[in-house]
């Protein structure tokens, strides 16, 4: 085997590599990453749940395989010049990794042992842009649960929505939901509602933020997924659980409603908040005819108070408390330079949304007891 390529185009895949192979494998073997050339690069790591394979454009010189440890790999290519060129050669069971005067010998492990993940009969196929998925992702990803004891949270619920028929994106930690809705793209109105785990969301919200591609390869079964942008494929299991009635939590009569511009609520709470510190990390919000005024106080950082113009329907002081990071996180997923909450009770979930008419998202927030 040997070939070479310049560090540009290698970086960004190595990257991408890296991040899916796991510190501390059981097996040596999943530490590596795995290099076919035959017509071009082909890049390869697996965690055994998840995997990835990416090509890359290589001066090819010799056909083969092997592999090498990933990170030993990318930190060498991470601190090569910009533009340098890298050669590989296959010497024995060592790769010779050479750029200028500098030369790497380093280990391999046979590619024949190296683990492919089945794809499994992934029946369903669609296409969407780019832009849409992202933006599925990123308008819920905040809400995921990081622990591992919610295993049935554990990701972002992707179905057609039965109300709807819009292609609809939902994560909750119970404390906050998301949920975020598009036009079902062509062929996806029969795919299987399925939970995509927080680790695959990461690791495909990156691939999406370096794509110079229009559209994304979405394949579909009850058990695995696979996403592929350009030249990276991504296959991932799924979480395997029945993801719980979210509609039950998306509260309805909910009539106090006020209406604020987003930024000045945003940097009033963050402001505030320093006063909070807290274990409850809480602020209080009292909406009155016109006005709201945002309160934190501690026994060991006093009071802070800010007041704030709105518009709100309510002629009496409606007083509600919210974890000060939900709140931030849900008033900074918001689209858009105003924003309303609808609030019934002082302890009934609050629902956070868009006052343009063609929002898309929906947030629901839980308050605190104090």
């Amino acid at each position: 085997m040997e070939f070479s390529v310049f560090r540009q185009v290698l970086i960004r895949a190595l990257g991408h590599m890296q991040s899916i192979v796991e510190k501390r494998a059981a097996l040596p073997i999943l530490v590596n990453v795995k290099i076919e050339v035959g017509d071009d690069l082909i890049l390869s790591a697996t965690n055994v749940d998840l995997e990835l394979v990416e090509h890359v454009a290589a001066d090819i010189t010799l056909s083969g395989k092997t592999t090498v440890p990933v990170q030993m790999l990318y930190d060498i290519v991470r601190k090569l010049p910009d533009d340098a060129e890298i050669s590989f050669k296959q010497s024995g069971d060592q790769l010779v990794v050479s750029s200028g005067r500098a030369v790497f010998h380093l280990p391999t492990l046979s590619a024949e042992n190296f683990p492919a993940m089945a794809g499994g009969n992934l029946s369903t196929k669609f296409q969407m842009t780019t832009g849409d998925l992202a933006h599925l992702i990123n308008q819920t990803k905040f809400a995921i649960p990081t622990d591992d004891v919610r295993y049935h949270l554990g990701g972002i619920y992707f179905h057609i929505s039965e109300d709807t028929g819009k292609l609809t994106a939902v994560a909750t930690d119970a404390q906050r939901m998301a949920l975020c809705s598009i036009k079902a793209p062509a062929d996806a109105n029969g795919m299987p509602s399925v939970i995509i785990p927080r680790r695959v969301i990461g690791e495909l919200s990156k691939l999406l933020e370096d794509a110079n591609v229009d559209d994304v390869l979405v394949e579909l079964s009850d058990t695995k997924a696979r996403f592929t942008i350009g030249a990276a494929t991504l296959t991932s299991k799924l979480v395997d659980a029945q993801y719980p009635n979210y509609r039950v939590v998306i509260p309805k009569g909910n009539d106090k409603i006020a209406i604020l511009d987003r930024k000045q609520f945003v940097n009033a709470v963050d402001l505030v908040s320093v006063a909070s510190v807290d274990k409850t990390k809480s602020v209080s919000l009292s909406f009155s005819m016109n006005k709201l005024v945002i309160n934190a106080s501690s026994p060991d950082a006093g009071t802070a108070t800010q007041e704030l113009d709105i518009e709100y329907n309510g002629d009496a002081t409606f007083t509600i408390n919210f974890n000060v990071k939900f709140l931030l996180d849900v008033a900074g997923q918001v689209e858009g330079d105003k924003f309303q909450m609808e609030m019934q009770e002082s302890l009934s979930p609050t629902i956070v949304k868009s006052t343009e008419k063609d929002t898309d998202s929906l947030f629901v927030l839980m308050p605190m007891r104090m």
